[in-house]
């Protein structure tokens, strides 16, 4: 593996262990890009214990901003699920001495859930999606993995 080919997201349309792709569909990004030694089955196990308590919850998409290098994204109504996921997820990894790319590149800032828009597709202020399972994504070459679900 190389550095920063895995991330932790939650897809606004259900996908499964085994779907690739080149470029992500619709996401919540967890956790981004990170590598560790530890194998995706067991890193989803540790996950899923460490996330147990966190309910299936519906997701409500928020107004259209901003971010990053002016990337429109649609933040997250009521982001406080995704936040506590997001700081179990990688308190996990962190215990897992995990190579962070924003945190070991000191480019962290706050986590501010969203979806990002595509270039053909994207969400809408008023959407919703239910959010049941994360997934590890690994990168794999010229396209992407989901190699673990995580439900909750």
């Amino acid at each position: 593996m190389r550095p920063g080919d895995r991330l932790v997201c939650g897809f606004v349309d259900q996908l499964s262990a085994g779907s690739d792709f080149r470029q992500l569909p619709l996401h919540v990004t967890i956790v981004p890009w990170f590598r560790t030694e530890v194998a995706s089955d067991d890193l989803a196990q540790d996950l899923e214990s460490a996330l147990t308590g966190i309910k299936p919850f519906e997701a409500r998409v928020g107004r259209e901003t901003t971010m990053g290098h002016g990337k429109t994204v649609n933040l997250i109504q009521s982001p406080e699920q995704f936040e506590n996921i997001e700081l179990s997820a990688r308190s996990t990894l962190k215990r897992q001495q995990a190579w962070l790319v924003d945190e070991t590149t000191q480019r962290r800032h706050s986590y501010q859930p969203h979806v990002t828009a595509q270039k053909n597709v994207r969400v809408h202020e008023g959407d919703s999606f239910w959010c049941d399972r994360l997934y590890i994504i690994e990168q794999k070459g010229g396209y992407k993995l989901v190699t673990a679900e995580i439900p909750l």
